[in-house]
C-alpha cells in the first residue's frame, strides 16, 4: 500500500511540475505579445526589442521566474533575419536564478558566438516556429545557457497570428532529481520517469543513465502519446 502511495504521489508530481511550469511559460508569452503588440504585422519577422520593451519585457521575466517553484531560467528568443541596411540578430533575454538571486545571462552581446550556437535549429525554438504551439524538450545538454541536462518548456509568442519568437523555461535534471528521488528510492522496483521520446529522465538505477532511450515501449506507442508530459514507467 506504501509503494502504491509512492507512486501515485510521483506521478501527481511530475503533473504539478509541468502544468505549473507550462502555465508561467504561456502567461508570459500572452505578456510578451502585448509588450511587442504594436509592432506592424509585416515587421514581425524582423522585431528588435527597443529599450521600453526589453525593460517591461525583463520585469515580467524576472516577476515569472520568483512565481515558478521548479524553473532555473526563463526567457525570450527570436531571431531577426539579415536586410540590405543590416546583418542577422539573435536576441535572447535570458535570466537565471544564483543562489536565491535572479541574474541576467548577457548572451545577446555575442552575436558571432550566437551564430555558431544557431538556437533555430534546436528544438525548444523550432517546434514553436513551425507548429504555431508548445513543446517540451529535453533532457539535453544545453551548451548555450548552464552546460548542464536541462529540460526546456517553450511557448511561441504571436503578434496577429504572425510568429516573433518563443518564451522558453529551463528547468534542471539535477533539480528535479531532487524533488523526485524521496519518492523514487521508496519504489522497490526499477522506476524511470522518462519524456515523450521515451527519453530517460531520471530514475531509481545508478546503471539508468539520463539521456539514454528506454527500450520498453514501441515505436508506435511512443508517437501515440502527446508531447505534454512526463511519465513514470515501473518495471
Amino acid at each position: 500500500m506504501t509503494q502504491h502511495l509512492d507512486i501515485e504521489e510521483l506521478q501527481n508530481l511530475l503533473k504539478t511540475v509541468v502544468e505549473e511550469t507550462t502555465a508561467i511559460t504561456e502567461k508570459l508569452a500572452t505578456k510578451a505579445s502585448k509588450i511587442l503588440s504594436k509592432h506592424e504585422p509585416e515587421k514581425t519577422k524582423d522585431v528588435k526589442l527597443s529599450g521600453s520593451e526589453r525593460t517591461a519585457l525583463q520585469k515580467e521575466i524576472k516577476k515569472a521566474l520568483q512565481e515558478s517553484h521548479y524553473s532555473q531560467g526563463i526567457g525570450f528568443a527570436s531571431y531577426s533575419p539579415a536586410t540590405q541596411e543590416e546583418q542577422d540578430y539573435w536576441t535572447l533575454e535570458w535570466w537565471y536564478k544564483k543562489e536565491d538571486q535572479l541574474q541576467q545571462a548577457k548572451l545577446e552581446n555575442y552575436q558571432n558566438a550566437q551564430r555558431f550556437l544557431d538556437f533555430r535549429s534546436f528544438e525548444w525554438f523550432h517546434k514553436p516556429a513551425q507548429n504555431k504551439s508548445p513543446c517540451i524538450h529535453g533532457p539535453y545538454v544545453d551548451y548555450i545557457c548552464n552546460g548542464a541536462y536541462t529540460i526546456t518548456l517553450a511557448h511561441p509568442v504571436m503578434i496577429r497570428d504572425q510568429f516573433i519568437g518563443v518564451i522558453a523555461t529551463d528547468i534542471l535534471v539535477s533539480a528535479l532529481e531532487k524533488i523526485l528521488m524521496p519518492k523514487l528510492k521508496n519504489i522497490k522496483q526499477k522506476a524511470i520517469v522518462i519524456n515523450d521520446s521515451s527519453r530517460v529522465i531520471t530514475s531509481n538505477d545508478i546503471t539508468i543513465r539520463t539521456g539514454t532511450l528506454f527500450k520498453g515501449q514501441s515505436p508506435e506507442q511512443v508517437l501515440s502519446r502527446p508531447c505534454q508530459s512526463f511519465q513514470l514507467v515501473v518495471i
